[in-house]
């Protein structure tokens, strides 16, 4: 185990770094602050190293099991790397994962364009892993799902749940529905939701932006524009509550029509 007391360290400076988008991308690395994502990241194979503040060891002797390197570190480099108020004395030094898309998606996804609130990125993704989905894709208007305020909304899931990221989701979209994918729109000029027809086997939910939606283009390839009833008079919904609500009314339709795989052990 290293031990390291001065935030000004050159390796300290280095993690800093890894507060920002840009230098997540140049190191191809993230933090994971505290330990549930610590833990979920050393699970999900992502986690290369930890740092934890000098003296709790014990605390989190279940993690140190994992046999990574460690770095002891003073209460002031957990404050420099913390991007909370009240730090957690624990990190996880990640890999950034390889987004590769896959021949086989599965059967259901979800593809955010110009989320920009990294908490709505993070809650989409907790409630995909919750409900079974298989995959998001996401734009370069979109908040960086790897960003600290998204890892937290997340809960972890952004360790189950790919991310594939493209400069414009025409590209991929366009691809998806000549394979016969069906892409579903929220939008409020649509129809509602709940009075649709059986979805098909593969589908692709689109969530547009907080305050503008769906970009044009976007919404033109989409095979059915559907919004979520609003009775009480409300304009819109926050996004990640809309994306939710969408993708259990999926899930609740495929569970009618027997197509929910069975839930892992």
């Amino acid at each position: 185990m290293k031990e390291i007391a001065s935030a000004k360290n050159s390796q300290v400076r280095a993690w800093r770094q890894l507060k920002t988008p840009t230098g997540r991308r140049a190191h191809q690395r993230f933090l994971a602050e505290g330990e549930h994502l610590s833990q979920e990241a050393v699970c999900a194979g992502q986690a290369e190293a930890l740092i934890l503040l000098k003296g709790s060891q014990v605390r989190f002797a279940a993690l140190l099991d994992a046999g990574l390197d460690c770095f002891l570190v003073s209460a002031e480099v957990i404050r420099a790397l913390s991007d909370s108020k009240t730090p957690q004395d624990i990190l996880a030094l990640c890999t950034l994962p390889t987004a590769v898309l896959p021949r086989d998606l599965g059967r259901r996804l979800v593809a955010l364009n110009r989320v920009q609130d990294p908490g709505n990125v993070g809650a989409v993704l907790r409630t995909m892993y919750a409900a079974g989905n298989d995959a998001m894709l996401i734009d370069s208007g979109c908040a960086d799902p790897f960003s600290p305020k998204a890892l937290r909304a997340s809960m972890g899931a952004i360790f189950r749940m790919p991310v594939y990221s493209f400069p414009d989701l025409s590209v991929p979209l366009t691809t998806l529905k000549d394979k016969g994918w069906q892409l579903i729109a929220g939008d409020l000029s649509g129809s509602p939701f709940f009075s649709q027809p059986p979805f098909k086997e593969k589908t692709c939910l689109l969530v547009g932006n907080e305050g503008a939606g769906l970009a044009p283009p976007l919404l033109a390839l989409a095979d059915l524009k559907l919004k979520l009833p609003m009775p009480g008079g409300a304009e819109s919904l926050n996004a990640a509550v809309a994306a939710s609500l969408m993708i259990y009314e999926l899930l609740r339709g495929d569970m009618a029509a027997s197509r929910v795989p069975p839930a892992p052990e």
